[in-house]
C-alpha cells in the first residue's frame, strides 16, 4: 500500500469505497490479494467494527425493508474490512468493482465474481444466503455521490475512534 495522499473530486472516478463484510473476514488477506490480482490497488484498509448507529446510518435506504434488521445484525456482530480501491480506466471505478463483486444475491452472481467465488468457498454456495445463514461477503458503493457518502461516513468514524 502506497502513502496515503488527499483526493480531489476529479479522483472519485478512479476510485471507490468497498467493504469486506464480517462473514468473510476469515479470508480477509486472502481477499485483498484477489483484489489486487484482479488490477485494484488498494489505497486503504482497516479493519473495523461497526457501531449499531454507524450501520444504521450507513444502510438506511434499506430501512423498510425485510432484510434489513439481519444485515443490522451481520454487519455489527464482528469487525468489517474496509477498503478505498483504486483503478484507472475509461469506466468508473466504482463501476468495475461492482462488476467484479457480482450480483448483490449470490444464486445470480456470475462464476468468476468474487461474491460467487467467496459464497461458495465459505458458505457452499447461495443456498446459505437464501436461508439467512450468510451475508453476499461485499458492499461495493452503487455511484460516485455514493463513494463519497460512504467513505466520509465510515471513514470520519474511524478517526473519531482512535
Amino acid at each position: 500500500m502506497r502513502e496515503f495522499r488527499g483526493f480531489s473530486i476529479d479522483d472519485f472516478s478512479e476510485i471507490t469505497y468497498a467493504m469486506v463484510k464480517p462473514d468473510a473476514m476469515c479470508l480477509f488477506d486472502e481477499i485483498c490479494q484477489d483484489i489486487e490480482r484482479r488490477g485494484f490497488e488498494v489505497l486503504f484498509w482497516q479493519v473495523y467494527q461497526l457501531s449499531r448507529d454507524l450501520a444504521e446510518c450507513f444502510y438506511s435506504e434499506h430501512k423498510d425493508k425485510d432484510f434489513y434488521n439481519r444485515l443490522i445484525s451481520q454487519m455489527t456482530a464482528d469487525p468489517a474490512g474496509i477498503l478505498i480501491l483504486e483503478k484507472k480506466g475509461t469506466v468508473p471505478c466504482f463501476q468495475v468493482w461492482r462488476g467484479t463483486i457480482g450480483s448483490t444475491n449470490p444464486e445470480f452472481a456470475t462464476e468468476g465474481t468474487l461474491r460467487h467465488f467467496y459464497s461458495q468457498k465459505l458458505f457452499g454456495g447461495a443456498e446459505a444466503y437464501k436461508k439467512g445463514e450468510a451475508t453476499n461477503c461485499f458492499h461495493g458503493s452503487d455511484s460516485v455521490a455514493s463513494v463519497i457518502r460512504e467513505s466520509n461516513l465510515v471513514l470520519y468514524n474511524i478517526m473519531m475512534n482512535s
